[in-house]
């Protein structure tokens, strides 16, 4: 099974292309916004209150989280990184997000998926979106 990450505007030849970042559409975008590159709306303090008080949460996630708070956003890879939390979130019921989840895994077992991102290479999001797509479609049953 292939499932690629790359960068925004990336072509490929074969298989599905999708964006997964913020904006156009993407119902897979991260609601934490990187300081200087996406403003702080409700969507992201709810998401960090969120993140704050979830008891699973390290010390230092939890503290990244607050940091945030106070400066109306999260570093690049710490907004990568806590996104996890948020997805797994995001999967738990039927919701916009575990159902595009759903309909990538469904493509991936049928030929490539690449997601794009604008913050490709960097630390991104789309890794934690292309795990849990891997993680479904292995449930799934396989095209004859």
């Amino acid at each position: 099974m292939i499932i690629t990450v790359g960068r925004l505007g990336d072509s490929h030849d074969t298989g599905h292309t999708e964006y997964v970042g913020r904006g156009r559409g993407s119902v897979l975008g991260n609601p934490l916004p990187v300081i200087g590159r996406s403003r702080w709306t409700s969507e992201a303090a709810a998401w960090t209150s969120h993140l704050i008080h979830a008891a699973h949460l390290t010390g230092t996630e939890r503290e990244q989280a607050q940091r945030a708070l106070h400066r109306l956003g999260f570093e690049q890879g710490e907004a990568a990184a806590l996104y996890l939390h948020v997805l797994r979130e995001q999967c738990r019921t039927d919701t916009p997000q575990r159902r595009a989840v759903l309909r990538l895994a469904a493509l991936a077992t049928q030929g490539p998926v690449h997601l794009q991102c604008w913050c490709t290479p960097r630390p991104c999001h789309a890794e934690h979106i292309r795990a849990a797509i891997l993680g479904y479609a292995q449930t799934l049953p396989r095209p004859a």
